[in-house]
């Protein structure tokens, strides 16, 4: 398995996304938040993975044929880069965006309707929308324990999945926790984790680091005091690389309380169950 990245985006959607950013202020922490989020979000959705299966493959991309070299250098400048001019004139036709009216360039940077005059709180509006957006999930998708591309330990996992239905699009199940912190090896897993889109950086080194969240779903006997004291370890490594680890009883997961509910809804969760 390898990540590769690429991605295109059209014009007039760029033009708010870089109208937007120009209207922050970096030296604003509130303003740093959000432009990182919004750059990490672009380079989220653009990347995708290969798995060679049993094909023991690690291409050396200073080998490359200089011609697919270049086709890289295109395709992932910019992550994303502008889309193809074919894709910008069909969006023109089909009357979601201005026809290109530069005789030097080709540009299409404003949504059907809209002009340079676009207005600061339009701009933030139409903003928001991308934002949200971008938090890709497939809407009104019903996923059956059958077609469940991970694998439920039990069934008290797959009920905990089933009351938050956007989960199941989103968190990744029975992750080795040797990813998150090499020092728990041994094959150990995670009931399901997620991991952020958005950069965030170490707050002394300044180095874009993840951050995460582990959903651990536990039964009874995660009351006894050996696993209990287990647990308390998990969590703490877990914590040393940013994942938070949130757990939920028996009790939670078959009557689910406010306090449960609580933990779920923060404000991306709320985004991807908003797209759902």
């Amino acid at each position: 398995m390898q990540q590769f990245k690429a991605g295109y985006i059209a014009d007039s959607i760029a033009k708010i996304i870089t109208d937007y950013k120009a209207n922050l202020n970096i030296e604003n922490a509130e303003h740093k938040r959000k432009l990182d989020q919004i750059n990490g979000l672009l380079q989220h959705v653009s990347s995708f993975d290969v798995d060679f299966r049993n094909v023991n493959y690690n291409p050396d991309f200073r080998e490359l044929n200089p011609v697919l070299a270049t086709l890289n250098n295109i395709i992932t400048r910019g992550l994303p880069t502008r889309a193809s001019i074919l894709i910008e004139d069909l969006f023109a036709v089909i009357n979601l965006t201005e026809h290109n009216k530069d005789v030097y360039e080709f540009n299409y940077p404003f949504l059907k309707g809209e002009n340079e005059e676009t207005s600061k709180e339009k701009l933030e509006n139409r903003f928001s929308v991308i934002f949200e957006l971008l938090h890709i999930i497939e809407p009104n998708l019903e996923i059956n324990r059958q077609n469940y591309g991970g694998n439920p330990g039990s069934n008290l996992e797959w009920q905990f999945l089933s009351n938050h239905p956007f989960l199941k699009q989103i968190l990744e199940s029975q992750r080795d926790f040797s990813t998150i912190n090499p020092l728990l090896a041994g094959g150990r897993t995670v009931d399901f984790c997620f991991t952020e889109p958005y950069l965030y950086r170490d707050e002394i080194s300044k180095r874009t680091i993840n951050k995460g969240t582990i959903f651990e779903v536990d039964g009874p006997h995660h009351l006894l005091s050996e696993y209990k004291n287990y647990d308390v370890n998990r969590d703490d490594l877990a914590a040393e690389h940013n994942f938070e680890t949130l757990r939920f009883t028996t009790n939670e997961i078959s009557n689910p309380s406010k306090n449960y509910e609580a933990l779920i809804e923060t404000e991306i969760y709320k985004i991807f169950a908003k797209e759902l």
